[in-house]
């Protein structure tokens, strides 16, 4: 009872202060003589904007309005351009998203958590989601990913019985030339190119995303934790769909 007070308080200020930002937002005018007469002011303006539109970003990634999320995306940077992406703005993206969090709800919340978590492999499920509910998102990624490491590490143990870590673990166990590990019919075209390229997205995930995890304090936002969890996710599914 007390966990969902608290999430119900949780989504109530989330939900006011995304409408503050909204009539933050709404309220933003431009002088159109002075943007177009003088870099210096135009310059003013667009840093502004830009700021704004960065909040709205955020507020739609914790929201889950990936459709948003990809709109707010294409008007960043903004650069000479403020008037017209403010006609976006307050136009379409100001009067969709009050629209939605009119609708938004914690038992809307708790129903779009339970059925994301519900795609993700289960040994990445186990980890990751009460490190990701508890607000520890860079931990939830840097277990999912090195769960990944560690399952490709036994498998490699198991059948070629060789020791290797990280990316050059990776290209070890997925090379398309003598792999240890099968994702695919190698006698094709198809195949091959399948086993090359996720042999790079599990190698460039360990130097690109489990390292920096590992090695730094970084505090990345929910919205890219989910889709780094999810993409952990698919290389368990992938390993566990293995060419024996």
């Amino acid at each position: 009872m007390k966990r969902e007070r608290d999430l119900e308080a949780e989504m109530t200020t989330r939900k006011e202060a995304f409408a503050a930002a909204l009539a933050d937002l709404s309220e933003f005018e431009i002088n159109w003589q002075s943007y177009f007469d003088d870099a210096e002011p135009q310059g003013i303006y667009d840093a502004a904007l830009t700021g704004k539109v960065r909040t709205l970003l955020g507020y739609c990634r914790v929201f889950g309005w990936l459709d948003l999320v990809t709109a707010v995306e294409n008007l960043i940077p903004i650069q000479c351009n403020a008037p017209s992406a403010l006609e976006e703005i307050q136009g379409f993206l100001i009067p969709e998203a009050r629209q939605r969090l009119a609708k938004v709800s914690l038992d809307e919340e708790g129903t779009s958590d339970q059925e994301f978590w519900q795609l993700i492999h289960p040994r990445i499920r186990h980890l990751a989601r009460p490190r990701v509910e508890s607000g520890f998102y860079g931990d939830a990624i840097e277990s999912s990913f090195k769960e990944v490491n560690h399952s490709v590490k036994r498998l490699v143990k198991e059948k070629a019985n060789k020791d290797a870590d990280g990316s050059g673990l990776m290209n070890l166990a997925f090379s398309p030339s003598n792999p240890i590990i099968a994702l695919a019919d190698l006698h094709t075209e198809s195949g091959r190119n399948i086993q090359q390229g996720f042999m790079q997205i599990y190698s460039g995930s360990m130097t690109g995303i489990r390292n920096p995890q590992a090695h730094g304090n970084l505090h990345p936002e929910k919205g890219v934790t989910l889709h780094l969890v999810s993409l952990a996710s698919l290389l368990m599914w992938m390993l566990d769909q293995r060419v024996e």
